[in-house]
């Protein structure tokens, strides 16, 4: 809400080009929006609770019978080495509910996510399914799309509003290095480009 706070009472269609969790863009429920993200296994799984919230909980379910149907941490092991194997959406989906402190962590050195199993118990299924409905009602005005964020950017048009929350400087974003140059490039891309803009610097 604090973000939320800062922005303009009127625009047109919202853009988030550092999508992430999409929090921001849930909490505001945009009529129309266009979230975006270089990280196909993220952007999969906000395009399911677009078309299909009922394949995102199918997801989630099948995961959580696997995890609680041997020893947790080897359970968990196994979906984390199947998702570095083959990334994708569903795996990353539970993943992110059950890592340790919620916190995704990618090697520098393979890109691999390294985060161990928290010490909570998965979110049960029952309460996922209702986080579901609830974000596919908040979103129902977004389409979402894998891309670099400038061409995100670039997509917007006078009177739109694009929210940045790019990844902290020198830190590893999806196995990804986020450096210096890209927040040049992020500011001059503001000078250009149609829309307002506001940014989150951390």
């Amino acid at each position: 809400h604090a973000i939320i706070a800062q922005f303009p009472a009127r625009f047109g269609t919202y853009h988030e080009p550092f999508l992430g969790s999409g929090a921001v863009m849930a909490c505001l429920a945009p009529a129309r929006a266009q979230g975006s993200d270089s990280f196909a296994p993220l952007i999969e799984i906000f395009q399911a609770l677009r078309t299909d919230p009922r394949r995102l909980k199918d997801w989630y379910g099948e995961r959580l019978a696997f995890y609680h149907a041997g020893e947790r941490a080897a359970q968990y092991a196994a979906i984390r080495a199947r998702y570095n194997a083959t990334p994708n959406g569903a795996d990353f989906l539970f993943l992110c509910r059950s890592c340790y402190g919620g916190v995704v962590r990618f090697r520098r050195r393979d890109g691999h996510m390294s985060t161990p199993l928290g010490a909570h118990e998965p979110m049960p299924l029952t309460s996922f399914a209702r986080r579901v409905d609830l974000w596919a009602e908040r979103l129902k005005g977004a389409d979402f799309t894998v891309m670099d964020y400038q061409l995100a950017m670039e997509r917007a048009r006078p009177g739109d509003l694009v929210y940045c929350d790019p990844p902290y400087w020198s830190t590893t974003g999806y196995g990804v290095p986020f450096e210096l140059a890209e927040y040049d490039r992020l500011a001059a891309l503001a000078k250009t480009m149609a829309g307002k803009m506001i940014v989150s610097v951390n």
